[in-house]
């Protein structure tokens, strides 16, 4: 973004070994990273849901998609715990979490990038529209629709989660698990398939909901492909980006904080 900022490596290039002082290849870190989110995702749910049936408060039956209609809410431990992780990363490694961000940028060019990732955004926006469509007609997809919470949970979901969100998943995925796989694979472009592969598959994982007394497999497959085009963007404009992070997560703060007012407002569902 600046004319003494070096272009980035293209995606198909091959990475350059890493330099002295970097970390190891730390694969097995990714994999603690992307471990920890799903078990977060999971556990925090069923203990939810657990803690519904023994306070009587639902059936058991009914628990686990009672407990789903918290997931924006408690998607702050997931993220926490995730954050967790990456300071544990950055301690062993002897980097700063401002490492993570790529190469510095005027607010003004933040700004302005976060501008062109909405826009280059629309386009997943719209194939995402189908997808929704394809699965449930016009009918709200159940990850929205299941949302019920108390008006003070709605104000957290808002002013918090996604600011929480911003600075973990996204910091996780292609400040922390990617670099970390092209330093392993030599090949950017497949590093780039398997994260956006694996963070597609990760929102299988939450909410999970049950239909006629099992698992919604069909539900947790929506969930994974209707991220897909949206994952798949952002992974490729952090390259475009020269590897910055903070246009993308701040256009997703303004993505994912937009989705919550609309549904603590009650314009979605």
């Amino acid at each position: 973004m600046t004319a003494t900022t070096p272009p980035p490596a293209a995606a198909n290039q091959p990475v350059q070994p890493r330099p002295s002082g970097a970390p190891a290849s730390g694969v097995g870190g990714a994999l603690v990273l992307v471990g920890t989110r799903v078990a977060l995702w999971l556990g925090v749910q069923l203990l939810l849901a657990g803690v519904l049936v023994v306070g009587g408060a639902t059936p058991a039956g009914r628990a686990l998609n009672d407990a789903a209609g918290w997931w924006m809410v408690y998607g702050a431990l997931v993220d926490l715990g995730t954050l967790g992780v990456i300071g544990w990363l950055l301690r062993r490694d002897g980097r700063s979490y401002r490492h993570l961000l790529g190469p510095p940028a005027a607010g003004w060019q933040v700004a302005l990038g976060a501008l062109g990732v909405l826009a280059a955004t629309v386009p997943a926006v719209a194939f995402g529209a189908e997808i929704n469509k394809a699965f449930y007609g016009d009918a709200t997809p159940p990850m929205l629709a299941v949302i019920d919470v108390p008006p003070l949970a709605s104000i957290f979901s808002v002013l918090v989660v996604p600011l929480l969100a911003e600075l973990a998943e996204p910091v996780a995925y292609l400040g922390v698990i990617l670099p970390r796989l092209e330093r392993r694979l030599r090949r950017s472009w497949l590093a780039a398939a398997i994260v956006v592969a694996v963070w597609a598959g990760e929102h299988a994982f939450y909410p999970l909901l049950t239909s006629h007394g099992s698992l919604d497999l069909g539900f947790a497959a929506y969930r994974a492909v209707s991220v897909l085009p949206f994952l798949a963007t952002w992974t490729a404009l952090w390259y475009a980006l020269g590897r910055r992070l903070l246009p993308i997560m701040a256009a997703r703060w303004v993505f994912n904080g937009g989705t919550a007012v609309a549904l603590a407002l009650g314009l979605v569902g």
